[in-house]
């Protein structure tokens, strides 16, 4: 059978601005940032350590996965794309600093379900935690960034994945 296109919500501005003021000065901050401006995945958000951090330059050197056994675990990315450092903005850096050990302390699901409840709670329209990947990529685009660093900051290792499923174009 023909494949049928999923019909995502690519998060607006709004939306995403929206968010930011719901998230601020709770455990989702974080995440939200580090998904909406630096492209990452809630498992390799899980994972992050003190130790993946310089500054405004962060190490994806591992995620987050639920084992055969359903226990969560930290391991290699998938992918040698995966493996990658990405440059994230000052405001996201700024988050970072003076943090040690783990990052967040919290599971993919746990970030997932937080952040269901934040949508809810701040009545933005419901997406998924991975569609800020999508936003980032689109505005990424939008902005003039050349397609290789917004293939490297997303961990894509072919321009194909990033052209059909990560680059959106914004209705505003």
């Amino acid at each position: 059978p023909k494949k049928i296109r999923p019909e995502l919500y690519i998060p607006t501005d709004t939306d995403i601005k929206e968010l930011i003021s719901a998230v601020m000065g709770t455990d989702m901050a974080i995440p939200v940032y580090l998904a909406a401006f630096g492209a990452m995945r809630r498992g390799e958000i899980a994972a992050l350590t003190s130790q993946d951090i310089d500054c405004n330059i962060i190490h994806i050197n591992k995620t987050m996965v639920l084992s055969t056994n359903n226990k969560w675990i930290v391991k290699a990315p998938k992918s040698y794309a995966g493996d990658r450092f990405i440059e994230v903005p000052e405001f996201v850096g700024g988050l970072l600093k003076n943090k040690t050990g783990n990052i967040t302390g919290l599971t993919p699901n746990k970030i997932t379900s937080r952040f269901e409840h934040v949508l809810k709670n701040a009545g933005i329209h419901h997406f998924r935690f991975h569609d800020l990947r999508h936003y980032c990529a689109s505005i990424s685009h939008a902005l003039g960034i050349p397609d290789v660093y917004i293939m490297q900051m997303g961990g894509w290792g072919n321009d194909r994945v990033l052209k059909e499923v990560y680059r959106h174009a914004f209705e505003d």
